[in-house]
Parts: structure tokens; C-alpha cells; sequence
């Protein structure tokens, strides 16, 4: 009950959040706390978070109650998401792109439609994206080679900077035009020398 009473006082703070499914599993003990999800590509998934300030509280089917649906909890999140946060794009200091704006934010940023829309817009082409950490989203043209080489060492340097906040070294690849994802490389599988 006093999730649910959370979800009325927190209405404003529910937000949509890129997580890894096997990490959550193993801190989470009953399947009935799992996060209400969808599996997106490889281990990863979006769920929906309470934004406390100070931490963030997964919502799970048991939390819903019959107040709002899991449907309508998403949309909620989704418009909170892109009210509430800005992001724009910079070049980097190594050839590629990266998405800036709320750090603990950056990389659910590329599941919102609206705002994803706004950078697949900007460049007009395919993209191959990386996001290695919940602040941290780099892409670059899917047809330039130099900066695909770029963001893979980009990439490469980060394993071993241990960055909190950690996701995955993979690249995808966002098909413009139809509006696709796909899974490309695990930079942590791969070597480089």
C-alpha cells in the first residue's frame, strides 16, 4: 500500500529508466519485485522508476494497485521524461557525438521518442550509438569509419576508468530511416591490439 500511495505523491517523478535485466535479478529476490519492463536489446531493458532525489525506487506490477495500469504509468513516465529534461548534442573531443543533459538520465534518452526523434533528425543518417553508463550516450555517422574507430577506442579507455553508473560497451546501430535498432558489438568481448 504505501507504494502505492508513493506512485499518487510521486506522480510528477515517475520516469522511464535503461536498466541491465541480470543485474537487478541478482539484488532482487521475488519475481513480484521485478520491474514492470521491456526487453529491449541484449541484456538490456526500460523500466520505470520513482525519482526520489536521493535514490530511485523501481515501480513493479505490485506497486500499480488498481489506480493506473502499467499502460498508462508509461505514458505518464514517458511525459514526465521529455517535460522534464533537456538534452543537446556536442562533439567530442575524440571525432564522434555525444548526447548531453541530466546525468543520471542520458542514456534512457535514446528510448523516448520525442527526444530520440530530435538527434536521429539532426544528423539525417544511420547511427551507431554507444551508451557505456546512465550519464554517458556517444554516436557517430554509421557511415564513417574513422569515427566508428574513434568511439570503439573511446570505449576501449573507458573499461578501465571504472566509471560509476556502469551499462555496456555495446554499439548499436539506428537505421534512420526506419526507425530500427540493432545490436552491433560488445566492445567488452572485442580486442582492440
Amino acid at each position: 500500500m504505501a507504494m502505492q500511495a508513493d506512485l499518487k505523491t510521486y506522480k510528477d517523478k515517475i520516469y522511464p529508466r535503461v536498466f541491465l535485466i541480470d543485474e537487478l535479478k541478482l539484488v532482487l529476490e521475488d519475481e513480484a519485485d521485478f520491474p514492470i519492463h521491456r526487453l529491449w536489446l541484449k541484456d538490456l531493458a526500460l523500466g520505470y522508476v520513482i525519482d526520489r532525489g536521493d535514490k530511485f525506487t523501481f515501480i513493479s506490477k505490485c506497486h500499480l494497485g488498481y489506480e493506473m495500469t502499467a499502460e498508462e504509468m508509461m505514458e505518464l513516465a514517458m511525459n514526465n521524461f521529455v517535460r522534464d529534461f533537456e538534452f543537446k548534442i556536442v562533439q567530442t573531443i575524440f571525432g564522434c557525438y555525444e548526447l548531453e543533459g541530466e546525468p543520471d538520465h542520458c542514456a534512457t534518452a535514446i528510448f523516448v521518442a520525442p527526444i530520440w526523434e530530435k538527434v536521429a533528425a539532426h544528423f539525417g543518417k544511420d547511427l551507431v550509438v554507444a551508451f557505456p553508463s546512465y550519464d554517458l550516450v556517444f554516436m557517430t555517422a554509421a557511415d564513417d569509419a574513422e569515427g566508428i574507430s574513434n568511439l570503439k577506442m573511446e570505449l576501449y579507455k573507458i573499461q578501465g576508468m571504472g566509471i560509476e553508473k556502469r551499462l555496456r560497451e555495446y554499439l548499436f546501430l539506428f537505421k534512420s530511416e526506419e526507425k530500427a535498432w540493432s545490436f552491433l558489438e560488445d566492445m567488452e568481448e572485442e580486442e582492440l591490439f
